[in-house]
Parts: structure tokens; C-alpha cells; sequence
């Protein structure tokens, strides 16, 4: 054996990096649950099957007992007598609500970020920015949604306001599936690139610490959730 076969025996070629979720089960199951909801794969007023989402995952019930009970806090399933689960229904007018709601917090939450956003934010913002781009560029309509919701989650937490924070968390998981099928209807309508690239204005504003324009910018970007809900 010469040297060159022995170097190559003691250092093989790096394997890949594999992401690992090292969250706790229970969010890992809520997750799951809640891709089938925002992908109407489960639509409002199914009943969910318990039997059949613990043999696909391979796993007891007690963890998806649990995962169902967050998914209810959050206003995305109903907890029904004997142990019933369904899907929850929303009116329109109640969608509508909110989201006029909602838009008036990322308003708030991109005015205080252009003022309180640290360099750690703004890296974050910027990651999010450059996930949620390569996702619309592979055309991968679910990836873009999660990296979406994390630039946005990462927007408000920028504000460095609890409260906001906290009020915007609860009423995003609500609107969770509304804002997927904003999505949707942004790639329907044909509007899903110039929707996308908007991000990076939103991020300038901030990175220019302009709030007043972050807030516009916001307010524009956001009709799709509503524009799809009247399209309905």
C-alpha cells in the first residue's frame, strides 16, 4: 500500500451534515398535525383519527394526546366529549378580525424593530430572508411557508417586546392556516415573486432603521392572507 492509499484510509471523505430535531416529541407530533391542517389535508370539522396518525408515526397516544391539547390552546383543533378531536372552523368575519388585528401588530412589531433590532436580529432576519427565497426558487410551496413564518416571528421578536411577542405568537398559530393559504393564493394569482421579494424590503427598512416604511411595507405585504380569504 503507498502513502497516497494510507492517507486516503486515514482521512475519509466527510459525511454530509444531517439536521437533528432534538425537540421534545410532543412539538414534533403538534407539528406534524398541524402541516395536515395547514395543507387541508385535514379541513375544519374532520375528526381526527388518533389509531391512524399513532400507527403513521409509530407512537403511543399519550404524545399526541398532549401534541392535540397545544394544537387546542392555539385555537387550531376543538376538544370534543369522549375523547372526540375535530379540526376547528373558523367564520370569516372572525378571520377577518383577526387578521385586521394581526397586520396592526407586525405594524407595530416592524416600528419598534427598526428602532430596537440588534446585529444578532438582523442576522437572523437576514437567514430567514435568504431560506424563504431558496425555497421560492425550488418552487417548494411548504419550505417558503415555514421559513416565512420564521422571518416573521423573527421580525416581531426583534421588537424586544414581550407582550407583543406573546399576543403575536397566539394569534399567528390561529391564523396559521389562513396564512399558509395566503401563501397559495399569492402563488396562484401570480404574485408569490413579487410577494417574496418584498422580504428584503421590509428588511432594509429595518437594517435602515425606518420604521414608518417597515410599517407600510408590512401592511402591503400582508393583504394576501385577506385577499385569499375573500377569493374563498
Amino acid at each position: 500500500m503507498d502513502q497516497t492509499d494510507a492517507a486516503n484510509r486515514a482521512s475519509p471523505a466527510p459525511l454530509p451534515a444531517v439536521v437533528v430535531d432534538r425537540r421534545p416529541l410532543t412539538d414534533r407530533v403538534a407539528d406534524y398535525v398541524r402541516d395536515l391542517i395547514v395543507q387541508d389535508i385535514l379541513q375544519p370539522g374532520d375528526p381526527i383519527n388518533v389509531q391512524s396518525i399513532c400507527s403513521t408515526l409509530q407512537i403511543s397516544q399519550t404524545p399526541l394526546r398532549e401534541a392535540l391539547k397545544m394544537l387546542a390552546a392555539q385555537g387550531l383543533v376543538d376538544l370534543r366529549p369522549n375523547k372526540r378531536v375535530v379540526v376547528a372552523s373558523l367564520a370569516a368575519n372572525e378571520i377577518e378580525d383577526m387578521l385586521v388585528v394581526y397586520t396592526e401588530m407586525e405594524k407595530l412589531a416592524g416600528r419598534l424593530a427598526a428602532l430596537q433590532a440588534t446585529p444578532d436580529d438582523l442576522h437572523a432576519l437576514q437567514q430567514q430572508e435568504q431560506a424563504l427565497m431558496t425555497a421560492f426558487h425550488a418552487g417548494e410551496s411548504l419550505r417558503y411557508f415555514h421559513a416565512n413564518q420564521a422571518f416573521h416571528q423573527a421580525l416581531v421578536h426583534a421588537s424586544h417586546n414581550a407582550t407583543l411577542i406573546e399576543l403575536h405568537n397566539n394569534l399567528n398559530a390561529r391564523l396559521y392556516r389562513t396564512r399558509f393559504k395566503g401563501n397559495q393564493w399569492n402563488a396562484r394569482s401570480g404574485d408569490w415573486q413579487r410577494v417574496a421579494e418584498e422580504h428584503s424590503k421590509i428588511l432594509r427598512a429595518i437594517e435602515t432603521r425606518n420604521g414608518d416604511l417597515c410599517a407600510e411595507l408590512l401592511a402591503r405585504h400582508l393583504n394576501g392572507a385577506r385577499a385569499s380569504l375573500h377569493a374563498d
